[in-house]
């Protein structure tokens, strides 16, 4: 079953001993929410085997004459969600996926199975690229929320491939893709004074990489057959892909948009350059985020593939290592728990506003290409940086005055989540009554 509702009391984590020799356990008070809790299946997919009806944040309301009580109850925490409890602060939703619920001495406790999913405020939508961005470093996933996307050609080459590689995949021809791509960047190219030529061979090069991949696997006439005869469960055939294809976790509280699904597994392009066997860890974890929503829709992604495309294009005389532009990983249930407890970490931040440091992480500030804008940043907010500080801070008032319109904005970003969750919290017609929707109409 799954348990949800508000914490009241994180107790310190300990070490007990078991049957199964030493183990860490945590027990958090919490004060459960009987219409968000109850019977769960497949891991908080919300597809409820018991009495009761499914609710849409992987709970289910209670069956008929069946009561919650909204007494305060124990859950216990084994292993490494332990973690995840050193974030929990009281006030904060906690959501528990298939949750075994325990007596001692006539009070009933949950706590967490080999199945569960620990989650800190389900309700706060974490996208994808923060996630992989904390994972890199979290003051960067702090300095990407203050900066916008910058005017310069790495982007703008991204942007144009990654158009390339959707319309690849739906069967367009690669020159025709190609010439509309660049015409529609023409602005943003000229600004950076590139050649269309020049932009054209690159991408082209990049695109060979695309083709190279696609054109492996390719299903039998037999498979696509087969493939087409059933209804879609996540993996597309090869002439049905899903390109840029938008997923949304009501019950891990991420949302993102994969580059592309490949017969159930997550594909993610990336325009630079990877000679290493293995595929870049904060790389692994956005595909892995995908692979974690496809897993909630009942579809077992235990392959993620990332697609170096810049790899063909480098000189294969010059050049060492892997040149393999496809990069294939496996996907298990520890690598879907780390990404859950890395997006907790996200949720636990946002929820009082609190500034990373970069110590919450290992990264090495030495190799970090925006370690000049992270020490001068600090430095003028007068903030803690585990890449130091430069320069002298702005006068306290200045100060004061972003501090509080940054945590306007934030309060802002949690209304429109609050928002955002209506559509799989409402009916039609509730939100049609609220004036959020439009319905019966006729074409």
């Amino acid at each position: 079953m799954n348990v949800r509702g508000e914490i009241v009391e994180v107790r310190e984590p300990r070490e007990v001993s078991t049957q199964y020799g030493e183990r860490s356990l945590a027990e958090l008070v919490i004060r459960p929410d009987p219409d968000r809790s109850g019977a769960g299946t497949d891991g908080g997919s919300g597809n409820g085997d018991g009495d009761g009806a499914a609710t849409a944040d992987g709970g289910a309301t209670p069956a008929s004459g069946t009561t919650l009580t909204p007494e305060p109850t124990t859950v216990t925490l084994w292993g490494k969600w332990t973690h995840t409890a050193e974030h929990a602060e009281p006030g904060m939703e906690l959501l528990v996926t298939d949750a075994e619920e325990n007596e001692y001495r006539g009070d009933v406790g949950y706590a967490t199975s080999g199945d569960s999913y620990v989650v800190l405020e389900p309700g706060f939508l974490v996208d994808v690229t923060d996630v992989r961005s904390w994972v890199q470093c979290p003051r960067m996933y702090y300095l990407n929320k203050l900066s916008g996307i910058p005017l310069n050609y790495p982007v703008a080459k991204g942007t144009i491939v990654h158009e390339v590689f959707g319309d690849l995949l739906r069967g367009r021809e690669l020159e025709e893709s190609i010439d509309e791509r660049v015409a529609e960047a023409g602005l943003e190219l000229g600004l950076l004074g590139m050649e269309a030529d020049e932009v054209r061979d690159e991408v082209r090069r990049n695109a060979a990489a695309i083709e190279g991949w696609l054109s492996q696997g390719t299903l039998t006439e037999s498979e696509a057959a087969d493939a087409a005869s059933s209804e879609w469960d996540g993996g597309p055939t090869e002439d049905d892909w899903r390109s840029e294809y938008t997923l949304i976790s009501p019950t891990f509280g991420i949302k993102g948009r994969a580059d592309a699904l490949r017969r159930g597994t997550p594909v993610e392009l990336k325009t630079g350059k990877n000679t290493k066997r293995d595929p870049r860890f904060q790389d692994k974890i956005q595909a892995a985020c995908y692979a974690l929503m496809l897993e909630e829709r009942g579809v077992p992604a235990d392959t993620g593939t990332l697609l170096y495309t810049k790899n063909t294009a480098l000189d294969r005389d010059e050049a060492t290592g892997d040149l393999s532009p496809a990069k294939d990983f496996s996907v298990g249930k520890g690598l879907l728990e780390f990404v859950v407890r890395q997006r907790n970490e996200i949720a636990a931040t946002e929820f009082d506003s609190s500034v990373p440091t970069g110590y919450e992480a290992d990264a090495k500030c030495e190799y970090c290409f925006e370690k000049d804008t992270c020490m001068v940043v600090a430095g003028r907010l007068g903030q803690e940086s585990k890449a130091g500080a430069i320069g002298r801070a702005v006068p306290e008032e200045e100060r004061d005055y972003f501090d509080r319109f940054y945590r306007a904005i934030e309060a802002e970003r949690r209304e429109t989540h609050r928002e955002y969750r209506k559509l799989w919290e409402q009916t039609a017609e509730e939100r049609a009554d609220a004036d959020r929707a439009l319905i019966d109409l006729e074409p």
